[in-house]
């Protein structure tokens, strides 16, 4: 047994007040308590901060509510959070959950067990909003154990797709040091699980340690499935490119990648890891121009990657070729319509 590590707990709230009970309790509750909690509300104009105060001025753990001055957003709002987190372990905390009761315990035991590990993920049990079971969270994410292997594969199939849900994750605080400076385009819980991986300390638990309550006020959810609404407006010829996420490819991609490059130069990242980098970066960077080209050149640019399996190395998803031809002859000249 090493030294022990102090636990926090960072929780952003913005208009909670319908679950914050439940998951406040389910961290009061566990079979290892946490050291403190800090919460930063984003101006909540319902009853979450009263109901914070409530739940927790008469516990034994130690807490901070900080209420924002004005509205920062979510992404901001969780930087807030994490810089004024005190503890060697920070679990990341989303308001409409719920922990089971060995969460805390189950990560914290796998933080001591790896010295290296930066960050540590766990499945969870994807619910509807009456916490009626769904599908696991790996299921739902395309996730498969496999990826976690060796640190090559670990880095190449983060790189692909995040597989790292910020809810269900809890990282060492000297990660934020590693991870700075936040990119903008970047959401939270990618940024740090890739950071974490490309240091050699994304690690994860092969349980079901929460419930990921779904419901239509999530900031983020988790839905990758192909159906049939999603591919009438895939092929809708007149959506607004613009605000049509579906009309989108590399764009959601490339400028993610254009800042990681930038954070590898910056910070001389292993030679071998930023060649990843750099093979993911062009992978998308000959799928940039789709919404500009027909058909026919968009399906050369997909078999010809077909031959040498570029799609199942860049992409975590089922079925990623089909996908990809899919978006290849969806996009084709999609910019006539849109402008």
């Amino acid at each position: 047994m090493g030294a022990y590590m102090k636990i926090s707990v960072a929780m952003c709230t913005y208009n909670g007040e319908t679950y914050i009970l439940e998951q406040l309790k389910s961290i009061i509750n566990q079979t290892k308590q946490v050291d403190e909690i800090i919460i930063c509300d984003d101006c909540s104009s319902d009853q979450t901060t009263t109901l914070v105060e409530n739940a927790l001025n008469n516990t034994s753990i130690n807490y901070k509510l900080i209420k924002n001055e004005k509205n920062m957003g979510f992404k901001k709002n969780f930087y807030k959070v994490l810089s004024l987190c005190t503890g060697d372990i920070i679990f990341l905390c989303d308001q409409d959950d719920v922990w089971m009761e060995n969460k805390v315990e189950a990560m914290y035991q796998k933080f001591e067990e790896n010295k290296e590990a930066l960050l540590v993920f766990s499945n969870g049990e994807v619910t509807d909003k009456d916490l009626n079971y769904k599908i696991s969270l790996f299921e739902s994410i395309s996730f498969k154990k496999d990826y976690m292997k060796s640190n090559d594969e670990i880095l190449k199939h983060i790189l692909a797709d995040n597989y790292v849900t910020g809810a269900a994750a809890a990282l060492k605080k000297e990660l934020l040091d590693f991870a700075m400076p936040f990119p903008e385009k970047w959401a939270h819980d990618y940024w740090l699980g890739v950071i974490a991986a490309i240091n050699n300390g994304l690690y994860y638990v092969d349980e079901m340690l929460f419930k990921y309550r779904q419901h239509e006020n999530n900031t983020i959810g988790v839905n990758k499935k192909v159906n049939m609404n999603l591919l009438k407006r895939l092929f809708a010829k007149r959506e607004d490119g613009n605000k049509n996420r579906d009309n989108l490819y590399a764009e959601i991609r490339l400028p993610l990648l254009e800042a990681l490059i930038d954070y590898c130069k910056m910070k001389n990242v292993n030679k071998v890891y930023y060649g990843y980098v750099l093979d993911n970066y062009h992978f998308w960077k000959k799928r940039e121009n789709f919404a500009n080209s027909n058909v026919i050149k968009n399906s050369f640019i997909v078999l010809k990657d077909v031959l040498s399996k570029q799609q199942e190395i860049h992409r975590n998803t089922s079925h990623p070729v089909l996908k990809d031809f899919i978006k290849g002859i969806a996009l084709a000249n999609k910019n006539k319509y849109t402008g």
